[in-house]
């Protein structure tokens, strides 16, 4: 434990300062959805996100900070030989436990928002990309670390490990679909225009004489 804390004192100071700043942006974050989000898949969001951020920087200083006086780093490309050595005498289980843990936080908490790592499998290969890339940094900066292929292995079994656990929870911030209510235009009854009735007048003709005669010959009255 003396070891292991002589190696990784400086991320005690660094999550000071990070987590405040995780915790100041939650509720700003949280905020700024309620717009066009619930409050409760807003906040739950917004949690999500912010500690994945934390956690991603929290691992980028750790796998970045300097170990030890050499500046150099060493390369171990035969898989098991760190394992069997932490389960020896002089080795230290807590590197193995390290390494398993390193990435179980970003494999649980990834899933809920992206739905395209909602598989184990597809977690395990981001997360074997993502411990190569690591393990590349590691030996190109000589930060005095050792890049070993354990490590890659370790880290993709954490990370599958922490998506296992937190399988059943994947759908839960899913924010649900807002019904789109279509107006149903009803035609409404063709109305029928009702002709106007034909009305035969017929006028007997002795009338008709006299009318006509009276303005035709106004002499004939």
């Amino acid at each position: 434990m003396e070891a292991l804390l002589r190696a990784f004192w400086g991320m005690i100071p660094v999550s000071a300062v990070a987590l405040p700043y995780a915790l100041i942006g939650w509720p700003l974050l949280a905020a700024r959805r309620r717009r066009r989000l619930p409050v409760r898949y807003a906040t739950a969001t917004a949690g999500v996100d912010s500690a994945a951020c934390l956690v991603a920087f929290l691992v980028l200083c750790l796998v970045t900070m300097p170990v030890g006086d050499s500046a150099e780093s060493t390369l171990d490309l035969v898989p098991g030989a760190d394992i069997t050595a932490a389960f020896g005498n002089d080795g230290s289980l807590w590197q193995v436990i390290g390494n398993v843990l390193l990435l179980c936080p970003l494999g649980a908490l990834l899933p809920m928002r992206v739905r395209r790592l909602r598989t184990l499998l597809r977690v395990a290969l981001a997360a074997l990309v993502a411990s190569v890339l690591v393990e590349g940094t590691q030996y190109l900066i000589h930060d005095g670390r050792v890049t070993s292929t354990d490590d890659v292995l370790l880290n993709t079994v954490g990370a599958t490990l922490g998506a296992a656990l937190s399988r059943r929870g994947w759908r839960w911030l899913d924010v649900p679909p807002v019904p789109v209510v279509v107006p149903v235009v009803i035609p409404s009854p063709r109305r029928t225009i009702c002709e106007a009735p034909t009305l035969t007048l017929r006028v007997p003709r002795s009338v008709w004489d006299k009318r006509y005669a009276a303005i035709a010959h106004p002499e004939r009255q």
